[in-house]
C-alpha cells in the first residue's frame, strides 16, 4: 500500500521537462484549479504529488506549498529547479540543498546612495527559515554513511557519464553536493554588483533562487510539514548568465547547463527520499478547518453530526483505527467540539477521501483491453444479469 508523503514543486515548464525525464509520472488530476502529477519514489511505497507553478516567485510557491500541505496533508514539501551560484566553491552542475533559506529582500529599504549623489541604494534586512535538524542531518551525512555513501558516489559518477555538454565545456569531475544557506528573492540575479550586495549581507550564502522563501513560509505556518530546497546550479549569477543559459549540448539542444543541473538535482532528491531512515515528520490529528467549509449532505451510514452514529471508516478500517491517518468519526468530534464543528469535519473527511481516490486513480495503470471488455459486458448484463455476484466488483460499493 502506497503512502502520500511528499509534495514536489517545480517552478517552470522547462524545468518540469527535465524533472519528468527522471521521475516516472503515473498520472495526473485537477484539484481546486491546480493540476497534480502523481509519482512513486523508486524502490519504495512512497507516493508523491508534483505541481508546476508555470511562473517564478515567492507568492506562487507559497500558494502551491499551502495547497499541498492543507489539502493533501503532505509532511514534506520539496522544491526543485535551477539555482545560481554565489560562491566560487560551487560549480556548474553541482547541487545545493538549503541549510537555511534567507529571504534577503524582506523588509528591504530604498535609501540614498552616498557614493552617487542623486542615486538610490538598497538596505537589506531579511528573514530566514531552516529545515528541521533531523532533515539536515540526513542530507549532510548521506555522502558519509556506510548505507548511502556508495549511492552518493554512484549518483555523481553516473551524472558525469550521462552529461551531454560539449567536450570543451564538459566538467572534469562529477557534481558535488553543497549543504549551505541559500538566498531567495523575487529578482533574477545576473549582475556581479548585485551578487556582491547579497554576499555582503551573508558571506556563507552558496546560491540564489526565487521560490524557496514562499514554500518555507507556508511550511513554517503549517507547523506540520518540513521543507527541502534542492537546486541544480546552472549559472554564476553574473553578466554571462544569458550566454550560459543558451549553451547547446552535443545533440544541439539549448539550455544544456540547465538540463544537466536539474537532472542532477532530481536524481539526488530521489535517492535522499528513498533512504529507509529518511526522517519523515510525524503527522498528527487533522485540525478543524479554519476557513469555512461547505458541508456535504450525509451519505448512507455516515454521521448526522449529532453524535448518534459513527462516520464511515475509510477503506474498510474501523472508526477507531487511526493508524497514523488521523481519521475521526462524527461521534468523537461532536462530543469534543459540538455538532456544528463535527459537521464541518465530516465534510472535510469526505473531501479528503475524494482527493485520495483521485490520487489512486491517477496512479493506477490503464486497464487492459480484456478488462475493459469485461467491464462493458458486466455493465450490459446489469446487477441481475447471468454473471451477477460472480465477480468481486458485483458486490456493494462503499
Amino acid at each position: 500500500m502506497t503512502e502520500l508523503r511528499v509534495g514536489l514543486i517545480v517552478p517552470l515548464r522547462e524545468e518540469f521537462g527535465y524533472v519528468s525525464s527522471v521521475v516516472d509520472l503515473l498520472g495526473d488530476f485537477r484539484e481546486q484549479g491546480r493540476v497534480y502529477h502523481s509519482f512513486l519514489v523508486p524502490g519504495t511505497d512512497i507516493t508523491g504529488l508534483l505541481t508546476v507553478l508555470h511562473d517564478m516567485g515567492q507568492s506562487n510557491a507559497a500558494i502551491a506549498a499551502q495547497d499541498l500541505i492543507r489539502v493533501f496533508g503532505v509532511p514534506l514539501v520539496a522544491l526543485i529547479g535551477t539555482g545560481a551560484a554565489l560562491s566560487s566553491e560551487v560549480g556548474l552542475g553541482d547541487v545545493v540543498v538549503a541549510s537555511e533559506i534567507d529571504s534577503y529582500l524582506h523588509r528591504a529599504k530604498a535609501v540614498g546612495d552616498a557614493d552617487h549623489p542623486g542615486g538610490t541604494g538598497l538596505a537589506l534586512a531579511g528573514t530566514s527559515w531552516k529545515p528541521s535538524a533531523p532533515l539536515l542531518d540526513h542530507v549532510r551525512n548521506f555522502p558519509l554513511r556506510r548505507a548511502s555513501r556508495d549511492l552518493f558516489t554512484g549518483w555523481s559518477r553516473d551524472a558525469l557519464a550521462n552529461c551531454r555538454l560539449p567536450a570543451g565545456l564538459r566538467p572534469a569531475a562529477g557534481p558535488e553536493l553543497h549543504v549551505a544557506p541559500v538566498a531567495t528573492g523575487d529578482v533574477v540575479v545576473g549582475s556581479d554588483a548585485f551578487k556582491t550586495v547579497i554576499r555582503n549581507k551573508n558571506r556563507t550564502l552558496a546560491a540564489v533562487e526565487m521560490e524557496a522563501g514562499g514554500a518555507a513560509l507556508s511550511a513554517y505556518h503549517s507547523d506540520t510539514a518540513d521543507v527541502l530546497v534542492v537546486r541544480g546550479i546552472s549559472d554564476h549569477a553574473a553578466k554571462d548568465k544569458t550566454a550560459t543559459d543558451r549553451t547547446h549540448d552535443v545533440d544541439g539542444l539549448p539550455n544544456a547547463w540547465r538540463r544537466y543541473a536539474v537532472t542532477n538535482a532530481t536524481r539526488l532528491l530521489l535517492k535522499l527520499l528513498a533512504a529507509p531512515d529518511f526522517p519523515w515528520r510525524a503527522t498528527g490529528p487533522s485540525a478543524v478547518p479554519t476557513t469555512p467549509v461547505t458541508p456535504r449532505g450525509p451519505e448512507p451510514g455516515s454521521s448526522r453530526g449529532d453524535g448518534t452514529e459513527p462516520g464511515p471508516a475509510p477503506h474498510g478500517s474501523s472508526p477507531d483505527d487511526h493508524s497514523g491517518k488521523a481519521w475521526f468519526d462524527g461521534r468523537t468530534v461532536a462530543a469534543a467540539t459540538g455538532a456544528a464543528t463535527a459537521l464541518a469535519v465530516e465534510s472535510l473527511l469526505h473531501r479528503r477521501r475524494d482527493i485520495e481516490e483521485a490520487v489512486a486513480a491517477a496512479s493506477s495503470p490503464p486497464a487492459s483491453d480484456a478488462e475493459n471488455h469485461e467491464a462493458r459486458t458486466e455493465s450490459a448484463d446489469g446487477p441481475d444479469g447471468p454473471d451477477a455476484g460472480s465477480h468481486p466488483s458485483a458486490g456493494p460499493h462503499s
